[in-house]
């Protein structure tokens, strides 16, 4: 496996590659006891810290972030920090292993942020 800065600076371009990519992050982020670990594109960014994942969405992203939650019942919307952050910001409990998480945000970039199927993710 990778090192947590040997993957921090990684970008993937297909499905299966975000996915390790993703998954290979957190759980070096986890074993290394990181601060955080942020995903993005050039448009998006979802960030992973102690087992909550915050995005930023607008009205109608929010819609597809329910969508998606509904697909993903062990996640849930923080309420009391979703309620304490800046307008548009999502906070979501991620108490899952890396490869379910991994499968989570790539439906976030996918779904929720409308990314095409050869995005580049980059960590």
């Amino acid at each position: 496996m990778a090192t947590i800065d040997q993957i921090m600076s990684s970008e993937a371009h297909t499905g299966r590659d975000r996915l390790a990519l993703i998954t290979e992050t957190i759980a070096a982020h986890r074993k290394r006891d990181s601060d955080r670990v942020v995903f993005k594109t050039d448009t998006a960014r979802v960030e992973y810290a102690d087992r909550t994942i915050t995005l930023d969405v607008s009205d109608g992203a929010q819609d597809r972030l329910n969508d998606v939650l509904a697909s993903f019942p062990v996640f849930k919307i923080e309420q009391p920090a979703t309620r304490k952050a800046p307008t548009g910001t999502v906070h979501v409990a991620a108490i899952a292993d890396p490869k379910h998480i991994a499968d989570f945000i790539e439906r976030i970039f996918r779904e929720v942020y409308q990314h095409g199927p050869g995005y580049e993710l980059r960590a």
